[in-house]
């Protein structure tokens, strides 16, 4: 068990195995949404909805996206409040990785599009739900000292993860081609890889024993203004389903109006809630809240491309095995990163600078996705090499990701499970937000016989724009770094 301090800081130095174990999870984590979202859903998309795969893209991330923004949120509050024998974060992990494994078989059998939304919000959810929990793990036990190396070693073991993963499921495509039996095949051996880590990673934490207080038993008082914030936000959720699940037609502007209006409802009755604005006061933080925004910025340009490379191996590039040729292709992202996720965050814990590795990742990226955005590059091997330099500001830029997150961090001492959690959402939701917002602009723009702003659509337009809206958000995050104060 960690030694701690008076103040519930971790004072004891983790052998590096130790540290690699805690971190082990982060191994399954790779294994599990880099193959899924750059192959897996692709393929399954296409199986299900044909040339409007891109529109069945956008749906089904969409709809998680409401997930990956309220689990992490709800999970880590509750983590922070757990008291189990077997610790307040390691429940939450287990439970929502059995249920995570359940949802990656329902999607590998989904043969039709309600099946497979319903299929990935299982995921979301589950999967969510254990992330949260897990991102309290090294604030709980790994000393100031040696975040930068536990930050380090959590993008290499992530960026292991998601060479195994996408390779593996790139070889059942490979073995397979794009059909029913390399789905099945793939999501078997992500879950296989996630179920294996998950018990590695709880059988070396040791949490920090926690008390539980003493509870005197009051009634419960619900004000005003908290039922009207519980109702008007229900009715939101509800409506932002229906828009994006159900074939509205002609009742979609009142659908889209009633979401709107009870959104705002929401957030006004909520600001009548001390408790409630308590529980995001981490944003009262200049550099909790710039930093937040960086990694949101920085993982949108990552997740703008992604989801979306299956499509552009297979309407640009015309590979005949699209589903593995995306994969592999992540997997030339991955080894351009390793070196820099090893070796990065042992460098800003002796340099004492975070963020010079922030600027140099951003603008790796924003360069590689300028030459597609110019080129629609369409050769196999340059593309691939683009993949390995990619990797390189990929790498960079987690290797110092969560040791700045965890740098910032406004009470550690009594919301860390809360706060990480928050911190959280600016790397889930991206990911489902980019395609889902630019899934539509793709189908709409490679369409010919349309214009934007005075440009006709045709000719992969679609892949310009959203490769240019992914230099966008790079740069952007790379100047939002110089706001965090705090942090070199």
């Amino acid at each position: 068990m960690a030694v701690t301090s008076l103040r519930g800081e971790p004072t004891t130095r983790l052998s590096f195995g130790r540290l690699a174990a805690i971190n082990a999870f982060w191994f399954g984590g790779g294994a599990h949404w880099q193959p899924i979202y750059i192959s897996l859903i692709p393929v399954g998309a296409t199986l299900i909805a044909g040339s409007n795969a891109d529109l069945l893209i956008g749906r089904v991330t969409a709809a998680g996206g409401v997930f990956a923004l309220l689990t992490p949120i709800l999970v880590g509050w509750l983590s922070d409040r757990t008291v189990t024998r077997w610790g307040r974060r390691r429940p939450w992990m287990v439970a929502g990785t059995i249920l995570n494994i359940i949802g990656l078989g329902l999607l590998a059998l989904s043969t039709s599009q309600l099946t497979f939304i319903a299929a990935y919000l299982v995921v979301q959810l589950s999967n969510n739900a254990a992330g949260a929990a897990y991102t309290g793990v090294i604030p709980d036990v790994v000393r100031a000292e040696d975040r930068g190396r536990a930050s380090g070693l959590l993008g290499t073991m992530n960026q292991l993860g998601t060479v195994v993963g996408v390779g593996l499921v790139g070889l059942t495509f490979k073995l397979y081609g794009d059909t029913r039996a390399g789905l099945l095949a793939g999501y078997g051996v992500v879950a296989v890889i996630l179920a294996v880590t998950l018990v590695i990673t709880v059988v070396a934490v040791k949490e920090p024993q926690i008390t539980r207080k003493p509870s005197r038993s009051k009634p419960i008082y619900l004000p005003p203004a908290a039922i009207i914030c519980g109702t008007s936000f229900l009715i939101a959720l509800i409506a932002l389903f229906a828009i994006l699940l159900a074939p509205l037609g002609a009742l979609l502007w009142p659908v889209v109006a009633v979401f709107i209006a009870s959104g705002i409802v929401t957030v006004m009755a909520a600001r009548k809630l001390p408790a409630l604005m308590a529980f995001f006061q981490a944003f009262r933080s200049n550099d909790f809240f710039w930093t937040f925004a960086t990694r949101g910025l920085v993982t949108l340009g990552i997740f703008s491309i992604l989801p979306f490379m299956e499509l552009y191996f297979r309407d640009v590039v015309r590979t005949p095995d699209a589903g593995a040729a995306s994969a592999f292709w992540l997997l030339a992202v991955i080894a351009g990163a390793i070196i820099p996720s090893m070796v990065g965050g042992v460098l800003s814990d002796r340099t004492g600078r975070r963020k010079l590795f922030v600027y140099i990742s951003s603008g790796i990226q924003a360069v590689v996705v300028s030459v597609l955005l110019f080129g629609l590059v369409r050769s196999l091997s340059l593309l691939y090499v683009l993949g390995i330099l990619y990797g390189i500001g990929y790498g960079a830029y987690y290797a110092v990701d969560w040791a700045l997150a965890c740098d910032v961090l406004p009470n550690r001492e009594e919301a860390a499970g809360r706060d990480m959690a928050l911190w959280h959402v600016s790397f889930t939701l991206p990911q489902v937000l980019a395609p889902a917002i630019l899934a539509g602009f793709l189908h709409f723009l490679n369409q010919p016989g349309h214009q934007l702003l005075g440009v006709a659509s045709g000719h992969d337009l679609g892949f310009r724009f959203i490769f240019g809206s992914a230099a966008l958000w790079f740069i952007l995050g790379t100047v939002m770094v110089n706001r965090i104060r705090s942090v070199r």
